[in-house]
């Protein structure tokens, strides 16, 4: 089974380090966000992308925030309601399994937790279920290189794998570009249906 991230550790999602290799609304922006855009965010955290996407959609846009762990949606709750931030749903989902509530999403997100699932393929396939052809997807992994901080080696994901994985979903050819020193931005587009 994939190691997956301790929420106790969850402080590590929001650091200056972080910040300073992957400045949200500039990682946004190269994600392809846009205003009044759908948004599903898997795998949110504390919404370290989920709150500045949330001003950046504006109000004709929604996030749909999902995550396994309910200590950090409650987090993320909290924080939009004390920051009055009401464009955010929240869905806890299980490990095991993606259920990905229904909307006409126009973006989906999936930042630094595919290579903690355990069928990537299976994962996959259900974000490509629930969007519709066009639909975008940026997928933030970390590089195939061994760095201070991060997943051990074996656990990340190779360029190819996730091209091949990608595309076996149902996505056009990701374009993937450096994010940091540390990570990997994959953009890329459900196909229509042959």
């Amino acid at each position: 089974m994939a190691h997956v991230f301790n929420p106790e550790e969850r402080g590590k999602l929001d650091s200056p380090e972080r910040r300073a290799e992957m400045p949200p609304e500039e990682t946004l922006v190269k994600a392809g966000i846009k205003p009044g855009d759908i948004i599903l965010d898997i795998g949110c955290g504390m919404g370290y992308f989920t709150f500045p996407a949330a001003r950046m959609v504006g109000p004709k846009g929604v996030i749909y925030a999902l995550d396994i762990s309910g200590v950090m949606l409650a987090e993320l709750r909290s924080k939009a309601a004390s920051s009055g931030i009401f464009n955010i749903q929240t869905f806890q989902v299980a490990h095991s399994k993606l259920s990905i509530p229904e909307a006409p999403y126009t973006l989906a997100l999936i930042s630094d937790a595919l290579h903690e699932v355990d069928d990537k393929g299976a994962f996959l396939a259900a974000v490509a279920a629930a969007l519709k052809p066009g639909a975008r997807l940026s997928v933030i992994e970390w590089a195939m290189k061994q760095t201070p901080k991060g997943p051990p080696l074996k656990e990340r994901i190779s360029e190819d794998e996730l091209q091949v994985l990608l595309k076996k979903a149902g996505f056009t050819e990701p374009a993937s570009a450096p994010l940091g020193g540390d990570h990997l931005l994959y953009t890329c587009v459900k196909k229509k249906p042959e």
